[in-house]
């Protein structure tokens, strides 16, 4: 099920925490910009306002996070080893700049800038890319979870290719960006490159951090292949403009995928030793709970597609589209914060005093009730925002942005808080005396 975990290989901690620690200003951005919009916002997906959101979120938010993950992932668990310091922490300042250019010339519509921004982002991707592949390939461990992510670096690629295509030709004014060209990028994005590296590291934490026993995923394998499988079709058959009811067979195979991703996750938590939820077991749960959503909506905007293909719908793509990135993953995203960066930190700082002084345990590095708070808080946001949209209602939307706002900045204070010097919770065992003949 999941591969053994060798925190000796761990990478050092401030080559993964930066990542953590930079990826909330892109949920913050994103907040802050949604708290400021008005019912332009359910006219078009691709007004340059929407098209900033969704990038700081992917780009900004989810992505550097994801990043930061991965390599940790790659060496402690997938047995692989990072092919640069130095080109990751390259990288990462590559990235932090590239965000907000990229972000700004969408907001302002600033075509030479995008473009620039563009080249930025991708140059970061390239960068990352180097260091994850050549990664993987010196991996020992075969399993699950490195085909998934194997299959998401691929995604990446088209992702980041396809999206500096589509500047370039709105900046030379080479071919139009249509709403299905925007769509296979999209999904090849979220679902390909985020989608995918979701559902395979929650094969890998999952069973370890619920700790369960007894019993193996049934439709990882499966669910891989129908994913990678209905992408490609998907993302190929769009941008040649198919007839609607076509579109509903390829987004059935989208959902497959992530379906069958979700009852194996029901299982495995199903039977979980660990029977109290810590803040990452809620956080799985809510992801699953806005994985349904996501695929009703998904389905919902395709019916209208096909019944009044006339009307105007943006407002359900919009809802879709953030049940999706904020909900499924941002959630999920959340939880699994408050597992790597508290292990990275119990690894690199107090492991060296054990036996010789009180040592705290993972669950002493972050407070529990302040994570749950934030995970809450942004479940609320989500569900603010997914209905502002539905209703098309103003106010709400900017409600929700304050929340994100709110919830970005408390998500980096929370992270901030384990740098603190912890103390354990539990007492050092008493050393043993040895027996003295009187």
């Amino acid at each position: 099920m999941s591969a053994r975990v060798t925190p000796a290989e761990s990478p050092p901690l401030w080559l993964v925490a930066p990542f953590f620690l930079a990826a909330p200003a892109g949920l913050a951005a994103a907040g802050v910009i949604i708290a400021g919009a008005n019912s332009d916002s359910f006219a078009g997906v691709n007004l340059p306002r929407n098209l900033a959101i969704v990038h700081a979120l992917v780009v900004g938010w989810v992505t550097t996070t994801m990043m930061g993950a991965t390599y940790q992932l790659i060496p402690a668990v997938l047995g692989g080893r990072l092919f640069s310091a130095w080109l990751v922490r390259l990288q990462f300042a590559l990235h932090v700049c590239a965000v907000p250019v990229f972000v700004w010339a969408f907001y302002h519509w600033d075509l030479p800038l995008l473009e620039i921004g563009g080249m930025m982002v991708c140059g970061s991707l390239v960068l990352y890319l180097a260091n994850a592949v050549l990664g993987l390939a010196r991996g020992s461990r075969p399993g699950v979870t490195r085909w998934y992510v194997m299959a998401a670096l691929s995604f990446l690629l088209a992702t980041g290719g396809f999206g500096l295509l589509w500047v370039m030709a709105m900046r030379h004014a080479l071919f139009p960006i249509t709403f299905d060209r925007i769509a296979a990028h999209a999904h090849l994005g979220l679902l390909g490159w985020l989608g995918l590296t979701v559902m395979g590291v929650s094969y890998q934490l999952v069973p370890m951090f619920n700790v369960v026993r007894g019993t193996e995923p049934r439709f990882s394998r499966v669910a891989l292949v129908v994913t990678v499988a209905a992408l490609i079709a998907f993302a190929g058959v769009m941008l040649l403009a198919p007839p609607r009811p076509v579109r509903v067979v390829f987004a059935i195979g989208l959902a497959a995928g992530p379906i069958l991703w979700g009852l194996d996750l029901l299982r495995l938590m199903h039977h979980r030793s660990r029977r109290n939820l810590d803040v990452q077991g809620r956080a799985t749960y809510l992801s699953l709970t806005m994985l349904a959503v996501t695929i009703a909506l998904g389905f919902t905007v395709l019916a209208m597609q096909v019944v009044s293909p006339e009307r105007n719908n943006t407002h359900v793509v919009v809802a879709y589209a953030m049940a999706g990135v904020l909900g499924w993953m941002g959630t999920m995203l959340i939880g699994n914060t408050y597992k790597i960066l508290p292990f990275l930190l119990w690894y690199h700082r107090y492991r060296p005093l054990v036996g010789r002084a009180p040592v705290p345990v993972t669950a002493d590095i972050y407070n529990d009730r302040a994570a749950t708070a934030v995970l809450a808080s942004h479940a609320a946001g989500v569900a603010v925002l997914v209905l502002a949209a539905l209703l098309e209602n103003t106010w709400l939307l900017r409600a929700s942005g304050g929340i994100f706002a709110a919830v970005a900045v408390a998500h980096l204070g929370t992270m901030l808080h384990m740098f603190l010097p912890k103390t354990s919770s539990r007492p050092m065992a008493p050393a043993t005396r040895p027996l003295v003949a009187r």
